[in-house]
This record gives C-alpha cells, structure tokens and sequence, in this order.
C-alpha cells in the first residue's frame, strides 16, 4: 500500500478551508493535509515548497484565478478544483481535471474525487488538466465584450451598436450584418471571429448565422434537432437553426 498522499488546500474562505479538512479527515490513510492557502499568492510559494501530491484548489480566489496558481508551478501536481460555479458551467470538469467539487462540499463527492485520484495515481493517465490548462484557463478569464461594431456603410465605415443588430449572416465568402431598422450592413469578420468577440446575448444558431437572442420573439419546433427561431425586425425573419447546435439552442432558450 502507497503512503498517503501529501495534498495542500487552497481556499480563501476560512470555513471552506475548515470543512474540507475536516471532511477529508475521514480519509487519513489515503491523504495527508500538509498545508493550507488563503490566496493565490501564498499558495504558489507554499505549493513549489511543499511538492504535495495534490492540491485542492478553489478556481476563484481573492487576488487571481486558480489557473492562475497552475501556471506558477514548477511542477505538475495532480490537480481537484473546488467551486462554487453552478454544475452547467463545470461540466467541462469531468475530463479535464482529476475531479471538481461542487460547494457546498459532500462527503460521498470527497470519497469520489479520493477514488479517481487513486486511479489517476496508479495508472499511466496523465493529469489531464496540465495538457488543457490554456483552454480552459482562458474559459474562465472575463471576456473583453465589444459594445460596438465596425461596419461597411457605402464608401464609409460606422459604428453600429450590438443592442441595434438583429444578425449576422455568411453568404458568398461575405458576412452581412441585418439591424433593427432592416438595414444589411457588410462586416469584415468571420463568424468564428464574431464568436469570440460578442457578448453572451449572441448565439451561434447554424454554420451561417449568428443570432441576438434579445431579438428571438418566437421559437418553433421545425424537425428532428432543428428549431425555427422567429426575429424581432421589420420582415420577422425566420432562420432555421443547424442540427449541430441542437443542444447549444435549447440550453441557451430553454426550451
């Protein structure tokens, strides 16, 4: 049998950091409570210092990121996030960490994580969070919103405000914007550059067509996988949605 593993917490609230020492105190033969952290700060120096096994790390901390945290290490320890993050957003967790935990934090969860550390441990599986952790740090950072965009107007650029457009379309090589008032404006950015630019009232609705979910007034059910969203400009256009982004529509209208 291995010696118990050596685990650090990281956690800036006090009675967080309490419950989950006393909980994995239940655990004494398979973990060993070397230290604990109160910020990102304190833990980097205290994790590179002590090498633990693993660490139990709170994603949003006082002064950075638990990303953060991981990016400062000189080493590669196995990695349990704690979180107060609703499990919608978290889900990603599942394959690219060792385990989350969900606050508030749950004995049988704890068992759980233990038993997936001790898998992880014993076997050749890398810890997947160190081969992800640039995707998944920047899908935690705050997203710089545009509030404007730069569009083509005859001979001339302009602004035009995100609350005014109703969606963008691909067509020929070319992405069009379509406004409140009807107007058809050329943009010079792909709909994939779009994606990463707007705020999360659009959506990605079909491989040519980005919509404001503001604007959605109606939504019909069309086929198998496939919705047909009404919008809230002068001709109430209708635009069928990809059978691919099922799933990403339902979630976004719930419906």
């Amino acid at each position: 049998m291995r010696n118990p593993f050596k685990a650090v917490i990281v956690d800036d609230e006090p009675p967080a950091r309490r419950l989950l020492a006393e909980l994995l105190g239940e655990h004494r033969q398979t973990i060993h409570i070397a230290g604990e952290a109160s910020n990102g700060s304190a833990a980097i120096e205290l994790i590179n210092g002590l090498r633990p096994d693993v660490i139990f790390l709170d994603i949003q901390l006082t002064d950075m990121l638990g990303f953060d945290v991981l990016k400062e290490l000189n080493y590669k320890p196995f990695v349990i996030f704690t979180t107060a993050y609703d499990e919608y957003a978290i889900k990603a967790f599942d394959a690219l960490s060792v385990d989350y935990l969900l606050k508030p934090l749950k004995e049988d969860r704890i068992a759980r994580s233990i038993n997936k550390l001790q898998h992880f441990a014993g076997g050749n599986d890398a810890n997947p969070v160190w081969n992800n952790i640039e995707s998944i740090f920047n899908g935690f950072r705050p997203r710089k919103e545009i509030k404007t965009l730069s569009v083509k107007k005859g001979t001339k650029f302009t602004l035009v405000q995100l609350s005014d457009i109703v969606y963008f379309e691909a067509y020929d090589k070319y992405t069009y914007v379509h406004t409140q008032n009807g107007q058809r404006l050329f943009c010079d950015h792909m709909l994939a550059v779009l994606e990463e630019k707007l705020s999360a009232d659009f959506i990605r609705v079909q491989k040519s067509y980005i919509v404001n979910k503001q604007k959605v007034v109606e939504i019909h059910k069309y086929s198998n996988n496939r919705y047909s969203l009404v919008l809230n400009n002068q001709d109430f256009t209708r635009i069928i949605t990809g059978p691919s982004y099922f799933g990403i529509v339902k979630e976004a209208f719930g419906v």
